[in-house]
Protein backbone atom coordinates (compact mmCIF):
# COMPACT_ATOMS: atom_id res chain seq x y z
CA UNK A 1 0.00 0.00 0.00
CA UNK A 2 2.80 2.38 0.93
CA UNK A 3 4.65 1.48 -2.27
CA UNK A 4 1.54 2.28 -4.30
CA UNK A 5 1.12 5.64 -2.62
CA UNK A 6 4.80 6.44 -3.17
CA UNK A 7 4.59 5.54 -6.84
CA UNK A 8 1.44 7.63 -7.24
CA UNK A 9 3.07 10.60 -5.52
CA UNK A 10 6.09 10.35 -7.79
CA UNK A 11 3.84 10.17 -10.83
CA UNK A 12 1.93 13.28 -9.76
CA UNK A 13 5.16 15.12 -8.95
CA UNK A 14 6.67 14.25 -12.31
CA UNK A 15 3.51 15.36 -14.11
CA UNK A 16 3.43 18.67 -12.26
CA UNK A 17 7.08 19.35 -12.91
CA UNK A 18 6.71 18.55 -16.58
CA UNK A 19 3.64 20.72 -16.89
CA UNK A 20 5.13 23.84 -15.33
CA UNK A 21 8.55 23.48 -16.84
CA UNK A 22 10.30 23.26 -13.48
CA UNK A 23 11.79 19.91 -14.39
CA UNK A 24 13.66 21.55 -17.26
CA UNK A 25 15.35 23.94 -14.85
CA UNK A 26 17.26 21.02 -13.33
CA UNK A 27 18.69 19.98 -16.67
CA UNK A 28 21.90 21.40 -18.08
CA UNK A 29 21.49 22.85 -21.56
CA UNK A 30 23.70 21.73 -24.43
CA UNK A 31 25.14 25.24 -24.59
CA UNK A 32 26.32 25.04 -20.98
CA UNK A 33 28.17 21.83 -21.84
CA UNK A 34 30.30 23.64 -24.43
CA UNK A 35 33.87 24.58 -23.60
CA UNK A 36 34.90 28.12 -22.75
CA UNK A 37 36.11 28.97 -26.24
CA UNK A 38 32.82 27.99 -27.86
CA UNK A 39 30.75 29.99 -25.38
CA UNK A 40 33.03 33.01 -25.72
CA UNK A 41 32.76 32.84 -29.50
CA UNK A 42 28.96 32.52 -29.46
CA UNK A 43 28.60 35.44 -27.06
CA UNK A 44 30.95 37.60 -29.09
CA UNK A 45 28.96 36.98 -32.26
CA UNK A 46 25.67 37.74 -30.51
CA UNK A 47 26.93 41.01 -29.05
CA UNK A 48 28.28 42.08 -32.43
CA UNK A 49 24.68 42.15 -33.70
CA UNK A 50 23.35 44.35 -30.87
CA UNK A 51 21.96 47.68 -32.09
CA UNK A 52 20.78 49.04 -28.73
CA UNK A 53 20.72 48.08 -25.08
CA UNK A 54 20.19 49.26 -21.53
CA UNK A 55 23.09 49.29 -19.08
CA UNK A 56 22.43 49.42 -15.34
CA UNK A 57 24.57 48.81 -12.31
CA UNK A 58 27.42 50.25 -10.31
CA UNK A 59 31.09 50.87 -10.97
CA UNK A 60 33.95 52.40 -9.02
CA UNK A 61 35.58 55.41 -10.64
CA UNK A 62 38.56 57.01 -8.89
CA UNK A 63 37.47 55.46 -5.64
CA UNK A 64 33.88 56.71 -5.92
CA UNK A 65 30.91 54.42 -6.43
CA UNK A 66 28.81 55.45 -9.41
CA UNK A 67 25.32 54.09 -10.07
CA UNK A 68 24.32 54.25 -13.70
CA UNK A 69 21.28 53.62 -15.86
CA UNK A 70 21.86 54.27 -19.56
CA UNK A 71 19.87 53.34 -22.64
CA UNK A 72 21.97 53.48 -25.80
CA UNK A 73 21.03 53.11 -29.43
CA UNK A 74 22.46 53.64 -32.90
CA UNK A 75 23.69 56.97 -34.26
CA UNK A 76 24.82 58.15 -30.84
CA UNK A 77 21.38 58.14 -29.23
CA UNK A 78 21.53 57.81 -25.47
CA UNK A 79 19.57 58.80 -22.38
CA UNK A 80 20.00 57.96 -18.73
CA UNK A 81 21.21 58.93 -15.27
CA UNK A 82 24.29 58.77 -13.09
CA UNK A 83 24.36 58.92 -9.28
CA UNK A 84 27.46 59.44 -7.19
CA UNK A 85 28.06 60.73 -3.69
CA UNK A 86 24.39 61.53 -3.22
CA UNK A 87 24.25 63.66 -6.37
CA UNK A 88 22.28 63.00 -9.54
CA UNK A 89 23.13 63.72 -13.18
CA UNK A 90 20.82 63.22 -16.16
CA UNK A 91 22.40 62.81 -19.58
CA UNK A 92 21.12 62.88 -23.15
CA UNK A 93 22.99 62.45 -26.39
CA UNK A 94 22.00 62.63 -30.05
CA UNK A 95 24.82 62.14 -32.54
CA UNK A 96 27.71 64.47 -31.72
CA UNK A 97 25.65 66.59 -29.29
CA UNK A 98 25.19 65.88 -25.60
CA UNK A 99 23.55 67.57 -22.64
CA UNK A 100 23.74 67.01 -18.90
CA UNK A 101 21.60 68.24 -16.02
CA UNK A 102 22.85 67.95 -12.45
CA UNK A 103 21.36 68.79 -9.09
CA UNK A 104 22.80 71.47 -6.82
CA UNK A 105 25.10 68.95 -5.17
CA UNK A 106 26.85 68.28 -8.47
CA UNK A 107 27.75 71.91 -9.07
CA UNK A 108 28.78 72.50 -5.47
CA UNK A 109 31.16 69.54 -5.69
CA UNK A 110 32.87 70.67 -8.90
CA UNK A 111 33.05 74.39 -8.11
CA UNK A 112 36.15 75.79 -6.40
CA UNK A 113 34.03 78.35 -4.58
CA UNK A 114 30.54 78.66 -3.15
CA UNK A 115 27.98 79.45 -5.83
CA UNK A 116 25.17 81.97 -5.21
CA UNK A 117 21.75 80.37 -4.68
CA UNK A 118 20.33 81.91 -7.86
CA UNK A 119 23.20 80.48 -9.91
CA UNK A 120 22.71 77.04 -8.39
CA UNK A 121 19.01 77.20 -9.16
CA UNK A 122 19.65 78.23 -12.74
CA UNK A 123 22.21 75.49 -13.32
CA UNK A 124 20.26 72.71 -11.64
CA UNK A 125 17.13 73.46 -13.68
CA UNK A 126 18.90 73.78 -17.04
CA UNK A 127 20.58 71.45 -19.47
CA UNK A 128 24.28 72.10 -19.98
CA UNK A 129 25.63 71.60 -23.49
CA UNK A 130 28.45 69.11 -22.98
CA UNK A 131 30.07 68.06 -26.22
CA UNK A 132 33.25 66.99 -24.48
CA UNK A 133 34.67 63.70 -25.76
CA UNK A 134 34.45 62.06 -22.34
CA UNK A 135 30.71 62.79 -22.15
CA UNK A 136 30.12 61.51 -25.67
CA UNK A 137 32.09 58.35 -24.94
CA UNK A 138 30.02 57.72 -21.84
CA UNK A 139 27.04 57.14 -24.12
CA UNK A 140 28.84 55.39 -26.97
CA UNK A 141 27.13 52.06 -27.62
CA UNK A 142 29.96 50.58 -29.67
CA UNK A 143 32.43 51.43 -26.95
CA UNK A 144 30.44 49.53 -24.35
CA UNK A 145 29.95 46.56 -26.64
CA UNK A 146 33.71 46.36 -27.04
CA UNK A 147 34.46 46.93 -23.35
CA UNK A 148 31.92 44.50 -21.93
CA UNK A 149 32.02 41.79 -24.54
CA UNK A 150 32.62 38.45 -22.88
CA UNK A 151 35.93 37.97 -24.70
CA UNK A 152 37.37 40.51 -22.27
CA UNK A 153 37.87 37.48 -20.08
CA UNK A 154 40.70 36.47 -22.35
CA UNK A 155 42.86 39.57 -22.06
CA UNK A 156 41.44 41.29 -18.97
CA UNK A 157 42.59 44.64 -20.33
CA UNK A 158 39.27 46.30 -21.08
CA UNK A 159 39.55 45.64 -24.81
CA UNK A 160 37.78 42.97 -26.77
CA UNK A 161 40.06 40.28 -28.07
CA UNK A 162 39.51 39.32 -31.68
CA UNK A 163 41.06 35.87 -31.40
CA UNK A 164 39.23 33.54 -29.00
CA UNK A 165 41.08 30.36 -29.92
CA UNK A 166 43.00 30.35 -26.62
CA UNK A 167 40.01 31.38 -24.51
CA UNK A 168 39.37 27.91 -23.14
CA UNK A 169 42.62 28.00 -21.19
CA UNK A 170 41.73 31.33 -19.57
CA UNK A 171 37.98 31.00 -19.08
CA UNK A 172 36.28 28.65 -16.64
CA UNK A 173 32.71 27.53 -17.29
CA UNK A 174 31.39 27.70 -13.74
CA UNK A 175 27.73 26.68 -13.85
CA UNK A 176 24.36 27.18 -15.44
CA UNK A 177 21.85 29.08 -13.33
CA UNK A 178 18.74 31.21 -13.52
CA UNK A 179 18.84 35.02 -13.59
CA UNK A 180 15.59 36.98 -13.86
CA UNK A 181 13.82 33.87 -15.11
CA UNK A 182 16.32 33.12 -17.87
CA UNK A 183 18.91 30.38 -18.05
CA UNK A 184 22.47 31.71 -18.14
CA UNK A 185 25.97 30.27 -18.13
CA UNK A 186 28.41 31.79 -15.65
CA UNK A 187 32.01 32.19 -16.80
CA UNK A 188 34.98 33.37 -14.78
CA UNK A 189 38.61 34.26 -15.42
CA UNK A 190 41.79 34.58 -13.40
CA UNK A 191 41.70 38.34 -14.04
CA UNK A 192 38.74 38.66 -11.65
CA UNK A 193 35.98 39.09 -14.23
CA UNK A 194 32.76 37.08 -14.12
CA UNK A 195 30.32 37.08 -17.03
CA UNK A 196 26.83 35.64 -17.48
CA UNK A 197 25.75 34.57 -20.99
CA UNK A 198 22.25 33.57 -22.06
CA UNK A 199 21.94 29.82 -22.57
CA UNK A 200 19.42 30.29 -25.37
CA UNK A 201 20.29 32.02 -28.62
CA UNK A 202 21.01 34.80 -29.18
CA UNK A 203 23.69 34.31 -26.54
CA UNK A 204 23.84 37.85 -25.20
CA UNK A 205 26.06 38.86 -22.31
CA UNK A 206 23.56 39.90 -19.63
CA UNK A 207 25.78 40.59 -16.66
CA UNK A 208 29.40 41.55 -16.03
CA UNK A 209 31.20 41.72 -12.69
CA UNK A 210 34.76 42.72 -11.94
CA UNK A 211 36.63 42.40 -8.69
CA UNK A 212 39.60 44.44 -9.88
CA UNK A 213 40.80 46.65 -7.02
CA UNK A 214 39.72 50.32 -7.27
CA UNK A 215 38.10 49.67 -10.64
CA UNK A 216 35.50 46.98 -10.06
CA UNK A 217 31.77 46.93 -10.49
CA UNK A 218 28.68 45.07 -11.55
CA UNK A 219 26.71 45.81 -14.71
CA UNK A 220 23.53 44.35 -16.15
CA UNK A 221 22.85 44.47 -19.89
CA UNK A 222 19.24 44.24 -21.05
CA UNK A 223 16.54 45.51 -23.44
CA UNK A 224 18.56 44.55 -26.48
CA UNK A 225 17.62 45.95 -29.90
CA UNK A 226 14.76 48.10 -28.65
CA UNK A 227 14.06 51.60 -29.87
CA UNK A 228 15.83 54.30 -27.85
CA UNK A 229 13.99 57.62 -27.88
CA UNK A 230 15.84 60.75 -26.83
CA UNK A 231 14.17 64.12 -26.41
CA UNK A 232 16.43 66.99 -27.43
CA UNK A 233 16.23 69.78 -24.81
CA UNK A 234 14.56 73.02 -25.89
CA UNK A 235 17.01 75.82 -26.71
CA UNK A 236 15.61 77.94 -23.91
CA UNK A 237 16.48 75.22 -21.42
CA UNK A 238 20.10 74.89 -22.52
CA UNK A 239 23.05 76.75 -21.01
CA UNK A 240 26.48 76.73 -22.63
CA UNK A 241 29.45 76.74 -20.24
Amino acid sequence: MRTTRTAAALLVLTTLLSGCGAWESFRTSDFAKEDGAAIVSAAGKAMADVTSMRLTGQVVARGTQVLLDLSMGPKGRCTGTLRAGGSHIAIRRVGARAWIKGDEGVYNSVSDRALPPQVLTRLSTSWIAADDRSILDLCELDGYLESFRVVNLVDGAGKAARDTSDAASDVTVEAEESVDGERVVRLSADTGEVVWVLSDAPHYVVRVESAVANDGGSLTLSEFNREVRVEVPDRGDVVRP
